[in-house]
């Protein structure tokens, strides 16, 4: 096992070589005049971003990993850097089937009686884990993805040493500070640890299984728990190719297109009717079988949305869709993002061009993914923070929609938005169910405000009675008591019309109902009705409550 220090010393060589010794004298100072003297990098005509690249590639798994995580900051780092960064891929050697043996046998035993055929060859090989096709005794076909062994501890090692230079380099680097690399850090040591069971990554296509149980066309892997644990996973085997694979897709019989309307209508509503979402829709994450089922495979990374939050991402997107920045700033705003007052106009205005371009998207090479990314960039610039689930949803969009741009070039992102809002909300906002809970609601509270004189009277009596002790100090009780009894009128009034209105839309809206010129005629007075209440409430407040 590499210890810790030679661990170090392998990573500044590789710094070193790739012409980023200047980093890594800022970290340690010491230990690079220790190292060669300075070891100069050989002149390299591939830029800084393609260094940094091949220098992650080169240290393997853990460093790679934290490169595609630093991919989706697309409000911190330069675009350049970015698109370099989404390049990243592993190179490693698959393990033996011999040294992934004891795994396998610690939760199913001897491998020969567990499986009536286990193919020793993997299939696909990655850096924490690989897979290998087996056939269970009654014929199903699966595929097990094995932990790679003392892997744990390797990403342990490496995520100790990224904490240490990336703390190190704050110290003496404003660049570092502001992009808040510690955080960073931090983060993808949680998601390391997180992408390091199996089980938990199990329990998740568990959850996306019974969440698209009645979708045609959407595929999530069964896990077989009984031939599963911590260090190994065993799935449904699931035949097909990668999703941006268009000729394939062809071949097959499909139109690529249907595809990728599919995969991002499918993502539409992990996020916003769901609130579960996975959160790498990487290509090689993401498989067309032969049937045409798109499935979705590694879903160890996911984001978890409350209810209240998924309205406010889905004013979010229909703020995009309709190019509504006040919406946009709004939405922002009720997640958690702060915008100083002194900048709003500068934000809006900046925020305002980046749509505006989208609109054009079909008669231009504007890209709508290119559109989303710049929003969180406009907000860095302002150094606006954004929350790391506001930036999950971002990212998973901009990837969404970058393979069904792939698939597709004519694949338009506001095409496919619309009908599903309209969709959403009607089924979310406008459906019975949510006008009837609207009017219970409203009932509720007309009674609560009929009961509200006998409560104060009550309060009112047992303060007399010395029951409560309260200094009071008023010239007037009774005008008290009389803003009193006016206000309670005015909410009373108010609770009628909105129950009106809400009862008179329940009846439009019920498929239970058949429609004739009576039920028209009686909505309309209903709504009449109301608005004269309204109408009645204002007139009393401008020209006879102020007179008193």
């Amino acid at each position: 096992m590499v210890t810790r220090l030679t661990r170090y010393k392998q990573i500044a060589d590789v710094m070193m070589n790739y012409g980023f010794g200047i980093v890594l004298d800022e970290i340690d100072p010491e230990a690079t005049r220790r190292r060669v003297f300075f070891k100069r990098a050989r002149p390299d005509e591939r830029s800084v971003y393609e260094r940094i690249r091949l220098g992650l590639e080169e240290l393997g798994p853990t460093f790679v990993k934290f490169g595609q995580m630093l991919a989706s900051q697309t409000d911190r780092l330069p675009p350049e850097m970015i698109r370099e960064l989404r390049k990243l891929h592993e190179h490693v050697k698959p393990v033996t089937f011999e040294e992934l043996r004891p795994i396998i046998e610690s939760y199913t035993g001897p491998v020969d009686e567990a499986f009536a055929y286990f193919e020793k060859k993997p299939i696909a090989a990655a850096s924490i884990g690989q897979v290998h096709r087996a056939i269970l005794h009654d014929g199903t076909i699966v595929a097990i993805k094995i932990q790679r062994p003392d892997i744990e501890d390797k990403i342990a090692t490496d995520t100790v040493i990224i904490e240490n230079m990336a703390s190190r380099l704050e110290k003496v680097n404003p660049t570092a500070r502001a992009y808040n690399l510690s955080g960073l850090v931090g983060d993808f040591t949680k998601m390391m640890r997180k992408e390091l069971d199996y089980v938990s990554e199990g329990k998740n296509a568990d959850i996306f299984r019974r969440n698209f149980k009645d979708k045609k066309g959407i595929k999530f892997p069964k896990i077989y728990w009984e031939y599963s644990g911590t260090k190994m996973l065993t799935m449904e085997y699931i035949e097909g190719i990668r999703v941006d694979n268009a000729e394939g897709i062809r071949i097959y019989g499909y139109e690529p297109k249907e595809i990728a309307s599919r995969g991002f209508s499918a993502y539409l509503k992990m996020i916003f009717e769901d609130g579960f979402f996975h959160l790498d829709p990487h290509p090689g994450n993401l498989r067309v079988t032969p049937y045409g089922d798109l499935s979705f495979l590694d879903l160890g990374a996911v984001a978890i949305v409350r209810p209240e939050r998924r309205d406010l991402f889905i004013r979010l997107l229909l703020a995009i869709v309709d190019n509504d920045v006040d919406m946009l700033i709004e939405t922002f705003q009720k997640l958690g993002v702060t915008i100083k007052e002194e900048y709003m106009e500068d934000v809006k205005d900046e925020i305002y061009y980046t749509l505006f371009d989208s609109e054009c998207v079909e008669l231009s090479s504007v890209n709508p993914g290119d559109t989303i990314e710049n929003i969180p960039r406009v907000l860095n610039r302002y150094d606006i923070k954004i929350p790391d689930t506001l930036m999950s949803l971002l990212k998973v969009i901009v990837m969404v929609l970058d393979i069904g741009v792939k698939l597709s070039p004519d694949f338009n992102f506001y095409e496919e938005s619309r009908p599903y809002l309209r969709e959403i909300i009607e089924h979310r906002y406008l459906s019975k169910k949510r006008l009837k809970r609207s009017t219970s609601s409203m009932l509720d509270g007309i009674d609560g405000v009929l009961k509200l004189p006998k409560i104060i009277s009550r309060t009112l009596n047992n303060i007399s009675t010395g029951n409560i002790h309260v200094d009071i100090v008023a010239n007037d009780v009774k005008d008290l008591s009389r803003t009193i009894e006016q206000a309670s009128d005015k909410m009373v009034l108010g609770l009628v019309a909105s129950a009106l209105v809400i009862g008179a839309s329940l009846v439009i809206f019920s498929a239970d109902i058949e429609y004739s010129s009576w039920l028209v005629y009686f909505t309309i007075i209903v709504y009449v009705i109301a608005f004269g209440l309204g109408i009645a409430m204002v007139i009393k407040f401008l020209f006879y409550d102020k007179k008193r």
